[in-house]
């Protein structure tokens, strides 16, 4: 439509519509099949963030983990309007549990199958050059590198596919600037939005990034003292930097990708106080779902 590209289904990526179509091959409508896919990889997303945690610092830490994951506001998107989130984070924590146990050829291809779900799971390179770093400053092969170079397969080899189908090489990110109005600004519409609370953007309104950004430097704070392993916490912090220097800004559903980060939550909250944070994390979520429900993209995409 004068050279200005449209709305696709091109622009989404494929592993979980792939899903989807799975189940719909049980005769199940694909809205029907949309939810049970967000279930099951959510119950599949939460096992793996226990065992994350459980790895990480013992069973009390992984249950609280799993507890904070569940009823975290931003999960709302993903347990009721059936976004990727469930299967991205799934996947994104099956390839971090297997780093932690240096299994670094699985961790890739979880990671390819991840990036293959959301760009947004690319951070999972970052995540692996830390151990690879690690080996080489001890003069070690750095093995973890292999990691790095699988991981993104999943997210280049759908926009190689693209770009062939096309007819050009940066259809993707063609598409995704002119038809969904995704940019790499460097956090100047963030900034903007922060200067302007009631000013409403493509991220939402301004008072909506300011609360997304005092979550995400408590957040911070509490990974530098959980001292989590270097990997688990360049994930994270990788995952904040991304969606800041990009227009997307801090939604909800996009702060789900940062889930290690309530490991670290968890870890440096006493058992009361995080069961009290569980209780606010529930009264949000359910706020945050009737909101997008009832408000829609009038409030803000989600």
């Amino acid at each position: 439509m004068g050279g200005q590209l449209t709305y696709s289904s091109a622009g989404v990526s494929p592993v979980f519509p792939f899903c989807v179509w799975l189940v719909t091959w049980f005769g199940i409508p694909a809205l029907g099949a949309a939810i049970i896919v967000s279930a099951i990889s959510g119950w599949a997303a939460t096992m793996l963030v226990w065992r994350l945690g459980t790895a990480v610092g013992g069973e009390e830490l992984g249950y609280g983990s799993a507890i904070l994951f569940v009823v975290f506001p931003g999960m709302a998107i993903s347990w009721g309007l059936t976004y990727c989130e469930c299967v991205g984070t799934a996947l994104a924590a099956g390839a971090l549990m297997m780093m932690m146990k240096k299994r670094w050829l699985l961790a890739g291809v979880l990671g390819a199958f991840a990036t293959a779900t959301s760009p947004v799971a690319l951070m999972l390179v970052p995540a692996a050059l830390v151990p690879a770093v690690q080996a080489i400053r001890h003069r070690r092969a750095p093995a973890a590198l292999l990691t790095a170079v699988v991981a993104p397969a999943g997210f280049f080899g759908f926009a190689l596919w693209e770009a062939v189908q096309y007819h050009d090489l940066l259809f993707y990110w063609h598409l995704q600037h002119q038809a969904w109005g995704d940019t790499v600004d460097f956090g100047r519409s963030f900034v903007r939005l922060l200067l302007h609370p009631w000013q409403g953007g493509y991220q939402g309104k301004g008072w909506m990034e300011w609360v997304g950004l005092v979550a995400v430097l408590l957040a911070c704070a509490a990974l530098h003292k959980a001292k989590l392993p270097g990997f688990i916490t360049a994930y994270s912090l990788s995952v904040f930097v991304l969606l800041l220097i990009t227009n997307e800004g801090l939604k909800p559903r996009l702060l789900t990708w940062a889930f290690p980060a309530l490991i670290a939550v968890a870890a440096t909250m006493k058992s009361r106080s995080r069961q009290t944070l569980v209780t606010v994390f529930a009264a949000l979520m359910v706020i945050v779902f009737f909101a997008y429900v009832l408000l829609g993209n009038t409030m803000i995409q989600p």
